[in-house]
Formats: C-alpha cells, sequence, structure tokens
C-alpha cells in the first residue's frame, strides 16, 4: 500500500515540531531540570521563612513551568524569519514508497527521497506522526490527513523502520494503545 500526505506549515506547527524534538532528544536535560526543580522545591518550602526559601521555591517552579522555553523561543524564531522572508511557510507532500519517503517541496516539486534506513527517530502525539532525519531535524505529518488509514500507517512506517512511535502520553496510555494495536494486527 502506498501513503500520500500534504503538510503546510504554520507558526503552531513549527512549534510542535520543536516540542517533540526536544522530547525525543533532550531526555537528559528534562530529567536534571524535574530533578533540580523538586529538590529547589523541597529545599524552598523547608526554609520558607527566609528569603531565599521562597526564592528558590519560586525558581523551581519556574523550572517546571518552563520546559519547552527553549524549544518555543527556536520555534518562534524560525517562524519570524518565515514571515519576513514574504515567502509563506513551507508545505510538502510525502509519498511513501516501497523503499524510500519520497519528499516534495510545494509548490516547486523538488524531490529528495529519505530511505526508510535512514531515519532516525519517530514521534507521535495527538495530531501528528513525526518522521526525523536526525536529531536536528524532521518531517510532520498531519493524522487527520491519513483519516481511517492511521493505524495502519503507523504499522507500516514501524514495519519498514524498525523502529516504533515514541510519543508523551502517560505510560498506561501507551500500554493500552499497545494492546489496542496488537489485538487490530490479530485480526
Amino acid at each position: 500500500m502506498e501513503y500520500r500526505v500534504e503538510m503546510q506549515h504554520t507558526e503552531k506547527s513549527f512549534e510542535a515540531l520543536a516540542h517533540m524534538q526536544y522530547d525525543l532528544f533532550c531526555m537528559g536535560n528534562r530529567v536534571s531540570r524535574s530533578l533540580l526543580s523538586m529538590v529547589l522545591m523541597l529545599l524552598g518550602v523547608v526554609n520558607f521563612s527566609q528569603w531565599w526559601g521562597i526564592l528558590i521555591t519560586a525558581y523551581g517552579c519556574y523550572l517546571v513551568t518552563s520546559t519547552y522555553s527553549a524549544a518555543n523561543h527556536t520555534a518562534h524564531k524560525l517562524a519570524k524569519q518565515v514571515r519576513e522572508s514574504g515567502l509563506g511557510f513551507p508545505a510538502s507532500r510525502y509519498v511513501f514508497r516501497k523503499k524510500s519517503i519520497e519528499i516534495i517541496a510545494l509548490p516547486d516539486e523538488k524531490k529528495t527521497a529519505l530511505a526508510y534506513d535512514d531515519v532516525y527517530r519517530l514521534g507521535e502525539d495527538m495530531n501528528y506522526f513525526y518522521v526525523f532525519r536526525d536529531q536536528y531535524g524532521g518531517y510532520m505529518l498531519p493524522k487527520e490527513a491519513l483519516g481511517e488509514k492511521a493505524e495502519s500507517f503507523r504499522t507500516f512506517l514501524e514495519e519498514k523502520t524498525g523502529q516504533t512511535f515514541r510519543g508523551r502520553s502517560a505510560p498506561v496510555i501507551r500500554v493500552l494503545q499497545w494492546m489496542k494495536r496488537r489485538r487490530n494486527r490479530k485480526q
């Protein structure tokens, strides 16, 4: 089966791509921020009667709530550059062939290919599938464009790349989705 998907970027899609990139490739940073924020909040609460206890509690809270601040900064900077160029946000068509993904830049129809063996990592959130060629760049595929074929597409891409989709959902949700996919494959 051949899949075809078109994607028109927006400022929000740049932000979603940056968030997924952070989730997949900056795990060490995320864990460090979480641990540091817990330590600072705990230390701050214990010393809340001191002025510096309030300050480090606030900083610990900031670390928790600003997880995507660097990713957002990059996405917004890129979106600003696109707007200032006057060219509009990029659009692409993706054709999933037997051995590779054909990536067609729209509207000029310039083609490139990405072999399934060269896919670095797969990601997924509620609205998109993500295909990363390396830790610095990737492609987004709107699930909406796949409609009812989204599940079969996920299976197809996982088989072709030998990888599984990673996402930022709760572990229990991932287990339920995995069980549902296994049940659907057996039918």
